[in-house]
C-alpha cells in the first residue's frame, strides 16, 4: 500500500499538534534562535540580535500546543504561569519584530525621523502595558491589560503594519521583497487561521493549526535567505572599506616617500648653510644679522612715514585753505589752517615713536576727519565710540596705523557716493585687548575698483601692504597679536560700505597677520 494512501497528507496536516509536525516547526524556531545569536556575537549586527529573540518567542508561543512531548508536561504542570506570559510575549513579539525590520531595512539611514517617533512610541507602550501587566496582579487588573492590547495596541500595531510596507518598499534594499512576502504569509495565514476557528472549540483550532506552522515555515524561510543576503551586503561592505583603507594607506606610503625625499633634501640645503655660517666668525656674523635688523627697523619706519599722510592730502588740504582765502573766507581758512598745521605737528611727534597709545591715535583720526569733513560740501557725520571700561592710555598701537585705512574709507568710499556719508568708529573689549573697527557708508570695495579700472591713469595703493608689515614687525617686537581683517557689508544704502576691524589682542604673538 503506498505511503499518502495510508497517510494522507491533509491528516498528517490537520492531526500537526500530535504528530510531530508542530514539534518540528518549533524545533526549527528554536535552532534558528541559537544559531543567529551565535552570530551576533561574532559580528555584532543587531539584525541577528532581533531576528534570533523573535524566533524564540514565536518558539515559545508554539511550543505550548504540541502535544506528545515532554514539553506537554511543563505546560501542564504550570499552564497558570504559560496563560500570564500569553499576552506579554505576543506583545514583546511585534516589537522585536519592528525592530529587526530597521536594523534589517536599514531605517536609520532611510527614515531617521520614523526610526525616531518609533522608539518613542515603543518606549511608552511599553511603559504602559508593564505597568498594566503588574495590576494584573496588584489589582486584579487583567480586564485593563487585556483592553489595552486589543483596543490599543493591536490597532496601532495594523497602522505601523500597513504603512511599514510602504516604507519598505521604499527602502530599496535588496531585501525588502524577502522581508515583505514574509510578514504578509503570516500575516494572510493568522488572519485566515482567525477566520476559521473563530467562536469554534480548541479542537477545531488545532484541526487547522497548521496553517500557521506552515506560514511561519516560510516566513522563517525568507527571513534566513535575507539575512544571508544582508550578511553578505555587509561582508561586501567590509571589503570595500578595507579596499579604501588599503588604497588610502597606499597614499600615505607614496606621500611619506616624497616627504621623506624633500626632507633629504632640505636637509642637505641645511647642512650647507651651516657649514657657511659656521665658516664665518661669531662677532661677524652677529654684527652681520644686527646690521639686517637695524636696517629692516629704519626701512620700516621710513616706508611707514611716507605712507602716514597722503602727498594729495597735503596738496588738497593747502589748496582748500587757498580756495577760502580767495572766497574771502578767512575764519575758514584761519580754523581749517589751525586744524592742519596741529594734524602736521601730531604726525610728526608720533613719528619719532616707536608706539603711541590707543587714545592718541585716535585723536589723530577725529582731527584727519574733521580736517576731510570740511572739504566735502555736504561734510561727514564722523563718530567715534569706546565701550566702558576701556583703558585707552593703556593700549599701545604703531603710531598713524588706522590712517590709510581711514584714507582709503574717504576717498575711495565716500567721495563717489551720493547722499549722507559717515564713518563709524568703535572701540570694544575682547579677550586678552581691545577691537576697533572703522565702517564707512561708501560705494565698497567692489565699485571703487570698478571705478578705478576705467581710469586712464593708474595708481598703486601699498597702504595697506605696508600696515600689514608694521603689524608683524610689531608683533615680533612686542610679543602681541595685532590684525586686522577687511569685511564688505552688501545691502541697500544704508547697510553698504565697509569695515576694518583690528584685533589688538595683549597676549604672546602666535598667529599671521591677516
Amino acid at each position: 500500500m503506498d505511503f499518502f494512501e495510508k497517510y494522507p497528507l491533509i491528516d498528517i496536516l490537520e492531526n500537526s499538534n500530535y504528530n510531530g509536525l508542530g514539534w518540528a516547526v518549533t524545533s526549527v524556531l528554536f535552532y534558528l534562535s541559537l544559531y543567529h545569536f551565535l552570530l551576533f556575537v561574532k559580528s555584532r549586527e543587531k539584525f541577528y540580535l532581533f531576528y534570533s529573540l523573535y524566533a524564540l518567542i514565536n518558539a515559545i508561543n508554539l511550543i505550548k500546543r504540541v502535544k506528545g512531548v515532554f514539553t506537554e508536561s511543563i505546560n501542564n504542570e504550570f499552564p497558570d504561569f504559560f496563560i500570564h506570559l500569553n499576552f506579554p510575549f505576543q506583545f514583546a513579539s511585534y516589537l522585536i519584530f519592528s525592530y529587526f525590520l530597521i536594523e534589517i531595512l536599514n531605517f536609520r539611514k532611510h527614515f531617521p525621523k520614523f526610526t525616531r517617533f518609533f522608539s518613542y512610541y515603543a518606549l511608552s507602550t511599553s511603559l504602559i502595558f508593564g505597568v498594566l501587566v503588574l495590576g494584573r496582579y496588584l489589582w486584579d487588573g487583567y480586564g485593563m491589560m487585556r483592553g489595552y492590547y486589543i483596543l490599543v495596541f493591536m490597532p496601532c500595531t495594523l497602522i505601523f503594519l500597513i504603512y511599514g510596507v510602504y516604507l519598505t518598499v521604499k527602502t530599496g534594499e535588496k531585501v525588502r521583497y524577502f522581508i515583505l512576502v514574509g510578514y504578509l504569509t503570516l500575516g494572510v495565514s493568522s488572519f485566515l487561521l482567525a477566520y476559521l476557528t473563530f467562536g469554534k472549540a480548541l479542537t477545531f483550532t488545532n484541526k487547522y493549526y497548521y496553517i500557521y506552522y506552515l506560514a511561519v515555515l516560510v516566513e522563517n524561510f525568507l527571513y534566513t535567505y535575507a539575512l544571508a543576503i544582508k550578511q553578505r551586503e555587509v561582508y561586501e561592505d567590509k571589503i570595500e572599506i578595507q579596499n579604501v583603507l588599503v588604497e588610502k594607506l597606499r597614499e600615505n606610503d607614496d606621500l611619506r616617500e616624497r616627504l621623506n625625499e624633500n626632507l633629504k633634501d632640505e636637509l642637505k640645503l641645511k647642512e650647507k648653510k651651516i657649514s657657511f655660517l659656521e665658516a664665518d666668525a661669531e662677532e661677524q656674523r652677529m654684527a652681520k644679522l644686527s646690521a639686517d635688523y637695524e636696517k629692516q627697523i629704519t626701512l620700516l619706519h621710513l616706508q611707514s612715514l611716507r605712507s602716514q599722510m597722503n602727498p594729495h592730502f597735503i596738496f588738497n588740504a593747502l589748496n582748500s585753505i587757498k580756495v577760502f582765502l580767495i572766497e574771502s573766507d578767512k575764519e575758514n581758512a584761519v580754523l581749517y589752517l589751525n586744524k592742519f598745521a596741529k594734524l602736521i605737528r601730531m604726525v610728526l611727534e608720533s613719528s619719532r615713536e616707536f608706539k603711541i597709545s590707543l587714545g592718541e591715535e585716535l585723536d589723530i583720526a577725529k582731527l584727519y576727519l574733521s580736517l576731510e569733513a570740511i572739504r566735502f560740501e555736504e561734510g561727514i557725520d564722523f563718530k567715534i565710540t569706546v565701550e566702558r571700561g576701556i583703558n585707552l592710555r593703556d593700549t599701545k598701537v604703531p603710531p598713524l596705523v588706522f590712517q590709510p585705512f581711514l584714507e582709503n574709507a574717504v576717498w575711495h568710499g565716500l567721495m563717489p557716493k551720493r547722499g549722507p556719508k559717515s564713518i563709524l568708529i568703535r572701540v570694544g573689549k575682547i579677550d586678552n585687548g581691545v577691537t576697533v573697527s572703522i565702517r564707512d557708508n561708501g560705494i565698497g570695495r567692489e565699485e571703487s575698483t570698478k571705478r578705478k579700472s576705467k581710469q586712464t591713469l593708474q595708481k598703486q595703493s601699498i597702504g595697506i601692504s605696508l600696515s600689514s608689515d608694521r603689524l608683524k614687525f610689531f608683533n615680533e617686537s612686542e610679543k602681541f597679536n595685532y590684525h586686522f581683517e577687511i569685511l564688505d557689508h552688501d545691502g541697500i544704502n544704508s547697510e553698504r560700505g565697509t569695515e576694518v576691524v583690528f584685533h589688538l589682542q595683549n597676549h604672546s604673538f602666535s598667529k599671521g597677520i591677516s
